[in-house]
């Protein structure tokens, strides 16, 4: 008799609380575009994924932008002027699966680069909360923070990190910081 008992209690507990962590799928998703292999807007999705235990997607261009970075800012430019579509690649993970979703981007002409905005556009993250986040140079972060949230309009917003590029060796503490005090 007390075996059934500590069986049903076990058992309505999980459905109370829910199976236990070990299987259970992340809640939270860091999304990001890095034109480079190497580009630090990667460096900093791969930290906030690893210290949050999200998963990690990152967005790929069907036809790559060049590979000489002139040619990618004058691309670039011309894609957020004229409001041009840049299609990505189908996701692995479905944002809509997820509670919880950071999106990330370098900082070009003061926004997000293009293929961020593709994803924001074809993506609704209505209900979830999301995290925006970008590496810049000496401009900061422009207005890529106002510019994203207005493609997502119904998702529910978390505070917002940037750093400057170069730094992003070091930025480690700060990454902890936000995570500390804002990711919730």
């Amino acid at each position: 008799m007390k075996r059934i008992l500590l069986i049903l209690c076990a058992v309505s507990a999980l459905a109370v609380f829910g199976a236990p962590a070990e299987g259970k799928k992340p809640s939270a998703l860091v999304v990001f575009y890095s034109w480079s292999d190497a580009g630090n807007t990667r460096v900093l999705a791969r930290m906030i994924a690893e210290k949050t235990g999200a998963d990690l997607e990152e967005l790929v261009m069907e036809k790559p932008y060049p590979r000489v970075y002139r040619q990618v800012l004058a691309q670039g430019r011309k894609d957020l002027e004229k409001d041009l579509p840049v299609p990505l690649k189908k996701l692995k993970k479905i944002p809509a699966d997820y509670t919880t979703v950071f999106v990330g981007t370098p900082i070009w002409f003061a926004t997000y680069a293009p293929p961020v905005r593709t994803f924001l556009r074809e993506n609704d993250l209505s209900g979830r909360k999301v995290y925006f986040f970008c590496t810049h140079g000496r401009g900061g972060p422009g207005r890529f923070f106002a510019d994203a949230r207005k493609l997502c309009p119904r998702a529910l917003p978390g505070k917002d990190f940037s750093c400057y590029g170069t730094h992003i060796k070091k930025v480690g503490p700060q990454v902890d910081s936000w995570i500390k005090e804002n990711v919730k």
